[in-house]
């Protein structure tokens, strides 16, 4: 394992909040915590996108902070408890802020969520869990597109580390939303849903104009 400058966590936390952009962010009295759950492929970063953009909120991205930590990721045990040490730690930042998050990541074991779940209670944020699913040949074949670089994804996951990962994956006991993302009108009705009620959970909101987000120091 290489880390990119960072031994420690405050050091690589702040590495992962210089990396975020949060011009367009919105704030609001209970902000929206959304977790991710899915194998690969299975369309999660793709709608997690679409949701940042309708609802202002700021993704952290798994994949992409993974390699934006670790000059060459071996996927280790280690290596992922500082990963996503750092993660939780920037989104409880974000979330006392009021700016709502969204924990792009496979999700795949209880162990994973619970310190999600704790987080949402820690903060007082609205916390919606969205399980992510595609018939397997839609899924290979969008691995396969991976793969050959033609898909725009930060994940280097294929097809073989999809079949791994299924074998060992523990079904989420709390889902907000079951989203088949091979279906395009079952997706955007989905994606309509997740608004409405990070929306209502809000209540009213006020947007904001960037600067610097600093890390906490309490």
């Amino acid at each position: 394992m290489s880390l990119r400058g960072a031994r420690t966590l405050p050091q690589t936390l702040s590495r992962v909040l210089e990396s975020i952009d949060v011009a367009a962010a919105a704030r609001s009295r209970t902000p929206c915590l959304v977790l991710t759950v899915g194998l690969p492929g299975s369309g999660k970063s793709t709608f997690s996108r679409r949701l940042a953009a309708e609802l202002g909120a700021v993704v952290l991205e798994s994949d992409a902070l993974r390699r934006l930590l670790f000059c060459t990721p071996s996927h280790s045990a280690e290596e992922s408890r500082r990963l996503f040490a750092a993660i939780h730690e920037a989104a409880r930042i974000l979330l006392s802020r009021g700016i709502s998050v969204i924990i792009d990541a496979t999700s795949l074991k209880d162990s994973d969520r619970r310190p999600v779940y704790a987080l949402a209670a820690e903060t007082g944020s609205f916390l919606q869990v969205l399980h992510f699913s595609a018939p397997e040949e839609v899924i290979r074949r969008r691995l396969q597109r991976r793969e050959a670089g033609g898909s725009g994804d930060s994940s280097s996951a294929g097809y073989e580390v999809y079949l791994r990962l299924a074998a060992t994956m523990e079904p989420p006991v709390r889902v907000d939303w079951r989203i088949d993302t091979s279906d395009e009108e079952a997706s955007r009705a989905a994606l309509e849903g997740v608004v409405a009620a990070c929306r209502q959970a809000a209540g009213s909101r006020t947007w904001w104009g960037g600067g610097v987000l600093e890390q906490a120091t309490e």
